[in-house]
């Protein structure tokens, strides 16, 4: 089964994206900031793809998303950045930074599961 770590400050917002995303038969990992998003794919085991808020604290998310992308280790993990305050610089250094996608909150379920299944190339 396919792994994906959910990056989010916000219990309850985790919580929701975890029970979504295993109703469509991922496996999924909780960080509640980059630091600890780090630290997890330190530890392992490997994930398949990196779901990020960018406003937390500790670290954010595009934080995290140059972090992991500067990694030999994890610079292949498809990233997706979402975020409730996206500005049109932001994108742009998301997407040049390798984030595979960058989404305005709040977002639609359904977008963002197919958004998920072609980054892990699933139908």
């Amino acid at each position: 089964m396919q792994r994906i770590l959910l990056v989010d400050d916000h219990e309850m917002a985790r919580k929701a994206m975890k029970h979504f995303l295993e109703h469509h038969g991922y496996v999924c990992e909780e960080a509640e900031h980059g630091a600890a998003a780090l630290a997890k794919l330190e530890q392992g085991p490997s994930v398949d793809l990196i779901v990020s808020d960018n406003h937390m604290p500790v670290m954010i998310g595009m934080d995290l998303l140059l972090q992991v992308k500067a990694n030999p280790h994890f610079d292949s993990i498809p990233f997706i950045l979402y975020s409730g305050n996206i500005t049109d610089e932001m994108y742009q250094r998301a997407i040049e930074a390798g984030a595979l996608a960058v989404l305005h909150k709040p977002y639609n379920f359904s977008d963002f599961v197919a958004m998920v299944n072609k980054a892990l190339k699933t139908p």
